[in-house]
């Protein structure tokens, strides 16, 4: 990564900033007369023909600055990388002391069983159900990798049961579901976002209201969910309907 950092700071100093300065020095010189990109090509042939050792100076003199803005900038991403780590951290702390809410809720894995100690597909459906809640009922946040009482528990014992193991994975894994339980055109209502504390992942899935109502397909029939103060609830047909005739209906 340092050489790769390195040779990408030659190259911006050496072939991107050096013939912008000739050229602008040429163009200058010559009373500001045509247009100042007309010299670039001229400027690069005295670039790479090294005819003497005042280029060859130059050129190293110009290396020095390309490296010297490209360890600048990195280091500032670092630095502005880990202050919003760090914010997104101290966010997530505020919200385990709060606890479960109307727009907050945690399950402690998404398909592994951590009582049986195995796969359990039934806590997809928990997961997908309260995606939908939040969906029909003003938005919120579900935290996976956390239990009830705001413990970390970690996403680690879910990575193994996927295909592919890992951030990526399970992030696609959960799009997927949400597409097959809920629908494909909900996915666009969920952000997910990854934390760590202590080594141990938690995903974070902002989930946005929906204009339209949001039915849970589960046991070979539509279900429809709401949140209701920090839990979800299943509505009846008839609560279903005036529930969305107040609330979803435009």
């Amino acid at each position: 990564m340092v050489f790769k950092s390195i040779f990408f700071g030659l190259a911006v100093g050496i072939f991107i900033i050096q013939p912008i300065v000739i050229s602008l020095y040429a163009y200058d010189a010559q009373g500001d007369v045509g247009n100042w990109w007309n010299y670039l090509s001229d400027a690069y042939r005295q670039v790479v023909s090294l005819r003497d050792l005042d280029q060859a100076l130059s050129n190293f003199l110009f290396a020095v600055t390309g490296v010297s803005i490209v360890i600048v900038v990195q280091t500032w991403k670092k630095i502005f990388y880990r202050g919003t780590k760090n914010d997104r951290i101290k966010e997530l702390e505020v919200l385990l002391k709060k606890g479960e809410s109307q727009r907050v809720e945690f399950k402690s894995s998404l398909r592994w069983d951590l009582k049986q100690h195995k796969m359990n597909k039934s806590l997809e459906d928990s997961v997908a159900k309260s995606v939908a809640g939040f969906m029909n009922t003003g938005g919120g946040n579900l935290f996976i990798g956390i239990d009830d009482n705001g413990n970390i528990i970690g996403l680690e014992e879910d990575y193994r049961t996927l295909k592919k193991p890992g951030r990526d994975g399970f992030e696609q894994y959960v799009m997927q579901l949400i597409s097959t339980k809920l629908g494909t055109q909900y996915c666009r209502l969920i952000e997910s976002s990854f934390y760590q504390f202590n080594n141990r992942d938690v995903i974070r899935l902002s989930v946005k209201t929906s204009d339209v109502p949001v039915y849970l397909h589960m046991s070979d029939r539509s279900h429809f969910f709401i949140r209701t103060g920090n839990g979800t609830r299943e509505l009846d047909i008839q609560e279903a309907l005036e529930y969305i005739e107040t609330h979803i209906k435009p």
